[in-house]
């Protein structure tokens, strides 16, 4: 089985760089699955939804590796950057979520598509706007409304990263934006318990 994991820093490993191919989520998700499971990095730091971001990911040669990889299980985690300053379009996030969605959902074969709603960040400052211009609130509310509904429509899985992360501040680097490995290591779990349910049934 092989499992393509599609998003931003938090998916490459931003935070846990120097140790990233065992502290990523995707490669401490790939210990927990074992042998039988091929688990696949696609992270591209600074990624958007969003075509008009300032690094859209339907452009990217990590979005041509991922649909090339023929996955069993795709994982697509974007969001955090679309909400900075600079970037956020609602309807535009909404829009470059739904093609990469059902990009995926349309490979020839059929993969298990997993939507993750982009966790809780914070400014460590305080302030409305957290480092890198990105907008707490907006991956609150906005990002995870239209996330959600966005499975619902396209009728995949919906995985919520932000309850279980959210106001655990030290689960975080300094600029409250990407994870420790005991941050990576709360997401490689949540993923894998659904992961394990739907293996289950």
């Amino acid at each position: 089985m092989r499992i393509a994991c599609v998003g931003d820093s938090l998916t490459y490993g931003s935070g846990v760089l120097k140790t990233r191919e065992t502290n990523s989520y995707p490669a401490k998700l790939q210990k927990k699955l074992g042998n039988s499971y091929e688990v696949l990095n696609f992270g591209l730091r600074n990624a958007t939804a969003s075509a008009q971001g300032d690094l859209p990911y339907l452009e990217s040669e990590e979005y041509a590796q991922s649909l090339e990889s023929n996955p069993d299980i795709v994982i697509l985690m974007l969001g955090t950057n679309d909400s900075k300053i600079s970037n956020w379009d609602p309807v535009e996030y909404e829009a470059g979520l739904r093609k990469l969605l059902e990009s995926y959902i349309a490979l020839d074969n059929a993969p298990t598509v997993y939507l993750i709603r982009s966790p809780y960040c914070f400014a460590v400052d305080g302030s409305d706007i957290a480092e890198y211009t990105i907008q707490p609130s907006v991956v609150e509310n906005e990002i995870g409304a239209i996330a959600k509904t966005l499975a619902e429509e396209e009728g995949v899985s919906f995985i919520d990263l932000y309850s279980v992360t959210d106001g655990q501040n030290e689960l975080y680097t300094s600029d409250g934006i990407h994870f420790n490995k005991s941050g990576y290591e709360l997401f490689s779990s949540t993923i894998y318990q659904y992961l394990l349910e739907e293996i289950e049934e």
